[in-house]
C-alpha cells in the first residue's frame, strides 16, 4: 500500500468522522427545538396586522401604555422614552427630568402605572416615581432591597423578583410604600430543582383589570397566577412537556460565581395576560409543525387561565429586522417589538374578548 493510498483512507475517514459528527449535532438541535408530544391549534386570523414603525434603534423596550399612547424606554437613554400613538402613528420623545443627587445608576428601567411613572434599579437600589405628563422622576424608595425584574402593579405596590440572601435562591416579593418602605417575600411559590436561582428564572407580567399576577418559568412548562398579595392562585402547565429545567452550571471556586456553562433549552421565552387569557412565547415545534416556521415566525401559545385550558396558537411573523423580543396587549392591540420595529396587530373579539382594564 502506498502512502498516497494509507492519506487517501486517512483523509476519508476523517471526513467520515466530521461528518458524522455534525449530523449527530444537527439531529441534536432539530431535537432541542422540537417535541412531538404535543400538537398546536392554529385558526385562521385571531389577529390582523395593521402596521410596522421603524424605530431605528434595537435598544428599545416596552414601558407601558396610557390610553391610545405606546411608550418605549431606551436601555442606552435611560432619561429618555418614545411615545406612539397606536391610533394615529404619531411618534414624539420625551425626556424625562430626575431630582436626584448622587445616585449611582446602573441599570435604569422605566415601567409606566398610570397616572405615575416608575424608574427603577434593582442593582444600586432604589425607585424614582413621577407624574406622568410632568415627566420629573423624584426618589420614592432607596435601599429596601435589591431585586432582579420589578414591575409597578399600583401606585405604592411594585411586584418583584429577587434574590434571597437567607435561602440564596429566586423568590418573588412585593415592595410597599405606606409610611415607609416595606419589602414582603414569598419564599414558597418558586421551587427550585438544580440551583434555585437560573433554574427558576422567569417572566413577570400583570394584568390590571383583574388585578392578578403572573409567572412563566424560562426553562420549564409552567405558569404560576396569583393575586395582587401573591397568594397562589393556580399552577398551570403548558403543553409543552419539560418539567425540568434543562440547563448546566459552572461554579468558578475562587470567586465562587455560578454561570451557565451551555445555552439552555428555553420553554417560554416571554409571557402577558389579556384577561382571562395567558400568551405565551413558544421557541419549540409540536408535532407536525414545519421546521422553517422558527426561521420565519414566532409562535404564541393561548391559554385560559381561569379554566386551566389550552385554546390556540398563533403567529407572529418577522420582520426584516428580526423576531419578537416582547409583546404586550392592551384594548384591542397587539404590540411586538421586534429589534429595530414594532408590529402592531388588532385582535379579533371573536378570539379575544375585550376584558374590563385599567391603563398599565
Amino acid at each position: 500500500m502506498t502512502i498516497n493510498t494509507v492519506y487517501i483512507k486517512l483523509m476519508g475517514t476523517l471526513c467520515l468522522g466530521i461528518g458524522l459528527v455534525v449530523i449527530v449535532f444537527l439531529t441534536a438541535e432539530k431535537a432541542v427545538h422540537r417535541n412531538n408530544a404535543f400538537t398546536r391549534r392554529y385558526p385562521p386570523h385571531p389577529l390582523n396586522r395593521l402596521y410596522e414603525l421603524n424605530l431605528g434603534f434595537n435598544s428599545y423596550y416596552v414601558a407601558g401604555f396610557e390610553g391610545d399612547d405606546f411608550y418605549l424606554g431606551n436601555h442606552t437613554a435611560p432619561k429618555h422614552l418614545l411615545k406612539i400613538n397606536l391610533v394615529t402613528k404619531d411618534t414624539s420623545h420625551v425626556k424625562i427630568g430626575f431630582q436626584t443627587k448622587n445616585l449611582p445608576f446602573r441599570n435604569l428601567r422605566t415601567a409606566l402605572y398610570p397616572p405615575y411613572f416608575f424608574i427603577m434599579d434593582g442593582t444600586s437600589p432604589f425607585i424614582l416615581r413621577g407624574e406622568i405628563g410632568k415627566w420629573t422622576a423624584k426618589l420614592w424608595v432607596q435601599n429596601a432591597g435589591y431585586f432582579l425584574k420589578a414591575v409597578p402593579i399600583d401606585s405604592n405596590k411594585v411586584y418583584l423578583s429577587t434574590v434571597s440572601t437567607a435561602l440564596n435562591r429566586t423568590v418573588l416579593g412585593l415592595l410597599k410604600i405606606k409610611d415607609k418602605p416595606q419589602l414582603e417575600l414569598n419564599p414558597d411559590l418558586l421551587t427550585p430543582q438544580i440551583d434555585g436561582i437560573f433554574d427558576s428564572d422567569g417572566t413577570l407580567f400583570f394584568d390590571g383589570g383583574s388585578n392578578t399576577l403572573g409567572y412563566a418559568y424560562l426553562y420549564r412548562n409552567e405558569l404560576l397566577i396569583m393575586n395582587t398579595e401573591l397568594n397562589l392562585i393556580k399552577r398551570l402547565k403548558t403543553i409543552d412537556t419539560i418539567t425540568t429545567a434543562q440547563i448546566h452550571i459552572a461554579s468558578d471556586s475562587i470567586d465562587h460565581i455560578s454561570q451557565l456553562k451551555a445555552p439552555p433549552l428555553v420553554v417560554n421565552k416571554t409571557a402577558a395576560f389579556y384577561g382571562d387569557l395567558a400568551l405565551v412565547h413558544s421557541p419549540r415545534l409540536g408535532k407536525n409543525e414545519p421546521a422553517h416556521m422558527l426561521q420565519e415566525a414566532s409562535i404564541i401559545d393561548v391559554y385560559n387561565w381561569r379554566k386551566e385550558t389550552y385554546e390556540f396558537s398563533f403567529y407572529i411573523h418577522n420582520t426584516e429586522n428580526g423576531s419578537v423580543k416582547k409583546f404586550h396587549l392592551y384594548d384591542k392591540w397587539l404590540v411586538a417589538l421586534m429589534g429595530k420595529t414594532i408590529s402592531v396587530y388588532q385582535l379579533n373579539p371573536a378570539f379575544f374578548a375585550p376584558p374590563s382594564f385599567k391603563t398599565k
